[in-house]
């Protein structure tokens, strides 16, 4: 099963000061070592995760990016094509659900052939399935 884990999640793995870290890390300890599961998260989230981390959350550079590099060697950045771009806008124009930013990540999990991306994103919780990939919260998940 390979599963996508959104930038709030993997920030919940990499500051576990957050209010929904506990969960999130508890959850990702568990099924980390399952040899038919498959982690990924987006590239893209590695600019984000430095930012947040440093200029937010005033953490030293040198361990945020240390922090980074271990998160990449244990879930796999995916990295953002062209065509996450064009079904992005496509998916903005003829639906309902208008964060661009989201969808350009959940059509790339899709292209990455997820069966399940964790997050949580209110509002794509809300969504519960895109284009046949679960949106699903850590709490409650079945896997």
């Amino acid at each position: 099963m390979n599963i996508f884990l959104d930038a709030n999640i993997c920030l919940d793995l990499l500051d576990t000061k957050r209010p929904t870290s506990e969960a999130s890390v508890a959850w990702y300890m568990e099924k980390k070592d399952d040899v038919s599961l498959n982690f990924f998260f987006s590239s893209d989230f590695i600019t984000t995760f430095y930012y947040i981390l440093t200029e937010k959350r005033k953490y030293d550079e040198a361990k945020v990016i240390a922090s980074i590099d271990a998160l990449s060697f244990e879930i796999t950045p995916f990295y953002l094509a062209h065509s996450d771009f064009v079904n992005a806008k496509s998916d903005f124009f003829s639906e309902s659900f208008k964060d661009f930013e989201d969808l350009m990540i959940v059509n790339s999990a899709v292209r990455a052939e997820c069966d399940m991306f964790m997050t949580n994103d209110k509002a794509l919780l809300e969504l519960g399935v895109f284009k046949g990939m679960k949106l699903v919260k850590v709490e409650g998940s079945n896997i």
